[in-house]
């Protein structure tokens, strides 16, 4: 096989610059965009990627002052527990309704009201019960940003998962509870019934015109004397 078969520049990769190449799987999933509608849809992902870190570091925040004003601890240890419910907001987002029973779901606003504020107090009780052994494992685990000379950051997964698992469990379906019962009612669009297919309409002869009546003609005219 030479070296100028076309086969075996494709296998070899020398065929990048040729024009009649056939089109490559990048080549497919690229076409018809254009420079421009790239850039924008880099420019509309920075934006994304801008207002949910925003969001994000003001909910950190928020919750880090509700904790502080309740008196119960709160740190990067305790990332773990709300993993779940982020990941049902995300899904929820996703499919634009929220995912849930159904008792839930048909609940009045005045009993979503005291079943957020039932599971509310009872994470109240809870969380110390998990929070204390997770925060001493972390700090004997130096879970940190740590110093720039040494380790740098650490994540000790392991001691966080390890040092009161149940409790764990039991903070967590409290959080993915709550969530549930404080997301509002999203009532979806009915869509419309298409009516059925009508009847096609009988085909309709043309208009003729009347005919005029045809007089009986004589064989042979008369003649006359």
């Amino acid at each position: 096989m030479s070296t100028n078969d076309p086969r075996r520049q494709m296998r070899t990769g020398r065929d990048r610059g040729r024009m009649d190449r056939p089109p490559g799987w990048a080549d497919s999933l690229f076409a018809g965009r254009s420079r421009a509608d790239k850039e924008a849809d880099q420019d509309a992902m920075l934006k994304v990627m801008i207002v949910f870190g925003g969001a994000l570091v003001l909910l950190l925040v928020g919750l880090h002052a509700l904790f502080r004003m309740v008196g119960l601890q709160l740190g990067w240890w305790s990332a773990p527990v709300f993993v779940p419910l982020f990941v049902w907001l995300l899904a929820s987002a996703g499919l634009r309704r929220s995912l849930r029973p159904v008792e839930l779901d048909e609940l009045r606003w005045r009993e979503r009201l005291a079943g957020a504020g039932i599971l509310l107090i009872v994470l109240w009780l809870v969380w110390p019960l998990w929070a204390g052994p997770v925060a001493k494992a972390w700090k004997a685990g130096h879970g940190g940003l740590g110093s720039i000379a040494g380790d740098g950051p650490r994540y000790p997964i392991h001691a966080i998962l390890a040092a009161s698992p149940i409790a764990m469990g039991v903070v967590a379906f409290l959080l993915l509870a709550l969530g549930m019962v404080c997301a509002p009612r999203v009532r979806e669009r009915e869509r419309e019934v298409p009516a059925p297919p009508a009847d096609p309409e009988p085909l309709r002869a043309p208009l003729l015109a009347q005919r005029q009546p045809n007089h009986p003609r004589w064989p042979n005219d008369p003649r006359w004397p």
